[in-house]
C-alpha cells in the first residue's frame, strides 16, 4: 500500500467516524457514541465543555433521559494530516432538534454550526481526542439540549 492509498484509507476511516457521530447519538446509542472519543476528549459546544468519556456519558444520558430528539447532517469535510496518527477536520453540521412524539413540527433547523475535530488515531483507530462547535446560526425558538436554549 503506497502513502497515498493510506491516506486515502484514513480520509474514508475519518468519514466513516463522522457518519458514527450522526447515526448513534441520533438514535440513543449512547455508550457506542461516547466509545467514537478518546478516554480524555474535549467536548465544547459553545460555552459547554465536556473533559473526557465519563462526562460526555452523563451529559449524553440525561439529554436522553429528557426525550431529546435530534438528527444531524454535515458537509464539507476537510481533513489536514498533522502526522501518522493525528488530523484536524473542519465542517458544517446541520441540526434538526426537538422533543416528543415523532413527527416532531415544525421541522426547522435548530442550529447551524461550524466544527473543529482533532483526530488521533489508536488501537482501535480513528477516534475524535477534541470536537469544537461553534454556533453560526440558532434557532431561538427551540431549546437546546439541557432544555436551556443552549
Amino acid at each position: 500500500m503506497t502513502d497515498s492509498d493510506s491516506r486515502v484509507a484514513d480520509r474514508l476511516a475519518i468519514m466513516a467516524l463522522n457518519d458514527d457521530f450522526a447515526r448513534l447519538l441520533d438514535h440513543g446509542d449512547v455508550p457506542g457514541f461516547v466509545a467514537l472519543f478518546t478516554e480524555d476528549v474535549r467536548y465544547s459546544n459553545g460555552p459547554r465543555v465536556l473533559s473526557g468519556r465519563e462526562e460526555m456519558t452523563e451529559f449524553f444520558t440525561a439529554r436522553g433521559a429528557r426525550g431529546r430528539v435530534s438528527r444531524h447532517l454535515y458537509s464539507g469535510l476537510s481533513i489536514a494530516f498533522d502526522g501518522p496518527d493525528r488530523a484536524t477536520g473542519y465542517s458544517v453540521w446541520l441540526t434538526f432538534a426537538g422533543a416528543g412524539a415523532l413527527p416532531i413540527t415544525p421541522a426547522e433547523p435548530f442550529l447551524v454550526a461550524d466544527i473543529t475535530d482533532v483526530y488521533t488515531r489508536g488501537p482501535q483507530g480513528w477516534r475524535f481526542a477534541e470536537r469544537h462547535i461553534d454556533p453560526v446560526f440558532r434557532n431561538a425558538g427551540i431549546a437546546g439540549p439541557e432544555g436551556d436554549g443552549r
